[in-house]
């Protein structure tokens, strides 16, 4: 097995267990929470009740997230947000991804050979990039929060504080890494009580992170970023050999960026441009597609499945090429999205076999001159926040700085350690993601909005490293193509194909005739069970129904 196609089955497993029962799907009229976590999703349901706006109730959410499931999310990683403002027909993209540190170089993580090190961008201290989410949820609830800090933090400030049930994905996730906690006391002695993994249900307290949250209750992301929190994690890092600093921290700043958009069969689509992939990819697919008679192709049917992974396949070798952070190299996202990219892709397209490797994607790169978590929001007033964040892979780093409990990410592995080299995720990538001081790894997070006649139709987007794309992508079509409602849409077996490793995931609901039709036309198949997670919100006039991905036992909430 080559070790591409080992990183694409790695990744296949990563994200969640085989299918579970999900709950009915929720409708509510008063503002909506969808996450991954059911704890989570109410309260940030409760905010909304409390007469909260859709930025308090992601706040609240975020911040519950990253407490209840450490391995996905927490203030030690990033993200991105895509804010829509229905007073003021505004949407935009709220940048909070991590940054490398100041002394960073591009071939750390290479040895004298230059070769990459196993393991050397993926655990500890020095796998961690600057982390933006308290920043980024500060930043979003100083522009629009109607509730008082301290009150939105409060939610995640008492479970870490006074314990919560341990939800059965944790006590799975601790199971899958006894092995990697035991060797880290500071994880250990919460997710390894008396040496065994936490048992579902069993109450778990976090401590040193209460702590934590509270200073930040009391003085927002200054706390953080420059206060008695970034006293502890600067002192704590530098000890075990990391490389942030005070000064990274307090460097540290969030990004307000245009939105990637596009119009679909009347629809207009928000999502997230880069140093995030995702939107890019997403709408060039759907351009690809909006020349389709999808319906008469069939739902998941050999044709369908085989028009969507060629054009993801398209989609993924432009990302490889020319992607990164917007701020270091340019990135020519209206080249990707535009009229020409979408005709070259049609036109290299053939119905009734795949393509060797090097015929996909622009053949030119730029001129000379990556454990995750999503949640969908909207309130009463139809504001609405589409929020991804992330730790990178299953419990970041595993490094716990010091007395903060503050679990780090491992987010510098979403650069280019190598070119051509794959990441966790068999992704590959050149020298426009290679690592630099300040600069924003590429991403693959798409979280997404979309409206008709400036109203919110849709919020949506996923979990699960590069497969976010593909799915966040593949549920927003069986919504507006296929006219599901969430819960089917979010239900439905999906693919993924990124290009490269050349695999074609298909999850095992995947009919076998379907299955053969795909083999018969050039694509090397692996059925697997589900490999990612998305949550999402429609809106039907008054009605919004909401519907969490049951792959990671999530449930969405509704205000009152």
């Amino acid at each position: 097995m080559t070790g591409n196609v080992r990183s694409m089955l790695v990744l296949a497993l990563l994200a969640a267990p085989a299918h579970a029962k999900s709950p009915p799907a929720l409708r509510g009229t008063h503002g909506m929470v969808a996450s991954d976590n059911a704890i989570a999703s109410q309260v940030g349901a409760r905010i909304l009740a409390d007469g909260g706006d859709a930025a308090d109730a992601a706040v609240a959410t975020a911040l519950v997230l990253g407490v209840v499931q450490p391995f996905a999310s927490g203030i030690g990683g990033g993200g991105f947000a895509v804010v829509w403002r229905t007073d003021e027909k505004k949407g935009y993209a709220l940048d909070f991804r991590e940054v490398a540190p100041a002394g960073a170089s591009k071939d750390m993580y290479l040895d004298a050979a230059g070769e990459v090190i196993p393991g050397a961008s993926t655990r500890g201290p020095r796998a961690a990039g600057v982390p933006g989410e308290v920043a980024g949820l500060w930043a979003l609830h100083q522009a629009h929060g109607r509730l008082p800090w301290a009150k939105v933090v409060e939610p995640a400030l008492r479970l870490a504080r006074d314990g919560f049930p341990a939800p059965a994905l944790l006590a799975e996730r601790a199971r899958d890494k006894q092995a990697e906690l035991a060797e880290r006391p500071a994880l250990a002695a919460v997710f390894l009580p008396r040496g065994e993994p936490i048992a579902e249900g069993a109450t778990v307290k976090r401590p040193a992170l209460a702590a934590t949250l509270a200073a930040v209750a009391k003085g927002g992301a200054e706390a953080f970023y420059r206060g008695p929190v970034a006293k502890k994690l600067a002192a704590a890092i530098k000890a075990d050999g990391g490389l942030i600093t005070a000064d990274d921290l307090a460097g540290y700043a969030t990004k307000v960026r245009p939105v990637v958009e596009t119009t679909w069969r009347g629809q207009r689509i928000l999502s997230m441009p880069p140093p995030s992939s995702g939107g890019a990819v997403l709408i060039e697919v759907l351009r690809v597609l909006e020349g389709d008679d999808l319906d008469a192709m069939g739902h998941n049917s050999s044709a369908y499945i085989h028009r969507l992974a060629e054009a993801l396949k398209h989609a993924f070798a432009d990302r490889a090429r020319v992607m990164g952070d917007p701020d270091f190299t340019p990135v020519p996202v209206d080249q990707l999205i535009g009229d020409a990219a979408r005709d070259r892709v049609r036109e290299a397209f053939d119905p009734a076999h795949t393509l060797a490797r090097d015929a996909y994607g622009a053949p030119n790169g730029l001129p000379a001159d990556g454990g995750t978590s999503h949640f969908s929001v909207i309130d009463r007033w139809g504001n609405a926040v589409a929020l991804t964040t992330t730790v990178n892979t299953s419990f970041g780093s595993m490094y716990v700085a010091g007395a903060t409990g503050v679990l780090m990410n491992d987010q510098m592995d979403d650069f280019v350690s190598k070119p051509g080299v794959p990441n966790a995720y068999g992704l590959v990538g050149r020298a426009a993601n290679a690592i630099a001081p300040g600069k924003r790894p590429l991403s693959s997070m798409t979280p997404t909005i979309v409206l008709k006649d400036d109203k919110v139709v849709l919020v949506v987007g996923g979990s699960g490293g590069p497969t976010i794309i593909t799915g966040t992508l593949q549920v927003l079509l069986n919504i507006l193509a296929f006219d599901m409602d969430p819960l089917a849409a979010v239900q439905a077996p999906r693919i993924h194909h990124q290009w490269v490793p050349e695999v074609l995931l298909l999850e095992s609901e995947i009919p076998m005739d379907v299955v053969d039709a795909l083999k018969a036309r050039g694509h090397q198949v692996k059925v697997v069970d589900r490999f990612n997670a998305v949550q999402a919100i429609e809106v039907d006039g008054a009605v919004m129904r909401g519907a969490s991905d049951p792959s990671k036992l999530g449930a969405p909430a509704a205000a009152p």
